[in-house]
């Protein structure tokens, strides 16, 4: 297929019900990206632009704009895809996603109490740092603290 393939977008919504739905799903990667494509497609340039754009193939882009033209946003989102169904919705994982960012220095256990006082939703640690991680935060392991360190051991450090 050709990169001069013309979908109109527009068929089922505006530019502003695009730019409301890519604002409220910003957490799911896999519905925001194929949000974002529509989005380049509708700002007028070619499926094999959003294609270079996201890295992505031709076809696969071709495919979502194809959906979107017929079906519309809903269609977009992506279908289940197996495993336990998560137990926060979209909107509370936005929620989360805020809270995590305006919140500076969270740990994952800090991220566990929030969910479950936010939410009442009992996670592990595991589990939230599957979440957090896929909401895009980094959260390594918290370090030990050693009992016999002594209080200038960065001192003695710099020394050797």
């Amino acid at each position: 297929m050709s990169g001069k393939t013309k979908i109109d977008i527009h068929k089922n919504m505006t530019d502003t019900e695009l730019d409301e739905e890519m604002s409220k799903y910003v957490a799911y990667y896999r519905y925001y990206q194929r949000l974002i494509a529509m989005k380049i497609i509708s700002e007028e340039k070619s499926i094999q632009s959003a294609s270079n754009i996201l890295n992505m193939s031709y076809q696969t882009i071709h495919r979502w704009a194809k959906t979107c033209e017929e079906k519309g946003l809903e269609e977009l989102k992506p279908s289940f895809g197996g495993g336990r169904p998560s137990k926060l919705t979209y909107e509370q994982f936005i929620e989360l996603d805020n809270i995590i960012e305006s919140t500076p220095n969270l740990s994952m256990k800090d991220v566990q109490h929030i969910v479950k006082e936010k939410f009442n939703v009992n996670y592990s640690l595991k589990q939230i740092g599957v979440i957090t991680k896929k909401l895009g935060y980094n959260y390594s392991k918290a370090y030990p603290i050693f009992t016999k360190t002594p209080k200038n051991a960065e001192k003695v450090l710099k020394k050797t």
